[in-house]
């Protein structure tokens, strides 16, 4: 009885392992294409923030037209306004719970970061940092700051990630 009992608990362990390496695998595939998309259509959705009229540094949550909803992991992006005249925009694509939270995506600008707002610290990370006013009144203003750049595909798109908790 013993030993059927350990082999069970042991047939249950494994089967929890396979299923949460399938549910991870999807997740990435998803991540994936969904990322692939953003950055293809990055330029139209800094179009489209741009035509919503949001004052000079402030920052909020902006709702994605419907033939973009589906690009980040809720359907609305962070859009910031700088009081420079400059339109960032944080499209979340993943949101991992667990012991740490984690937000990854894409990050666009209207124009080339500079040295002001991206940190690089060479053979360890870049960092987007953008502070401002906006930040007092806005709720999720950690969406422009300290994201860890992941890869750099010019001086206006990032892939990014940042640990939330």
């Amino acid at each position: 009885m013993y030993k059927l009992q350990r082999i069970f608990s042991g047939f249950i362990l494994l089967s929890v392992q396979v299923v949460y390496w399938i549910f991870s695998s999807i997740l990435e595939i998803k991540y994936f294409y969904k990322k692939r998309v953003a950055l293809a259509k990055y330029q139209e959705i800094l179009d489209y923030v741009k035509t919503q009229n949001i004052p000079l540094d402030t920052s909020q949550a902006l709702k994605l037209p419907d033939h973009l909803v589906n690009i980040s992991h809720d359907g609305l992006v962070q859009v910031l306004h700088t009081s420079e005249d400059t339109y960032c925009v944080a499209i979340m694509i993943k949101y991992t719970t667990g012991a740490t939270q984690r937000v990854k995506g894409i990050f666009a600008s209207d124009i080339p970061l500079t040295s002001r707002y991206l940190t690089k610290i060479p053979d360890i990370c870049h960092r987007i940092n953008i502070l401002g006013e906006y930040q007092k009144p806005y709720k999720v203003a950690w969406a422009f700051t300290n994201l860890e750049v992941d890869k750099q595909y010019n001086d206006c798109l990032f892939e990014v990630h940042r640990q939330l908790g």
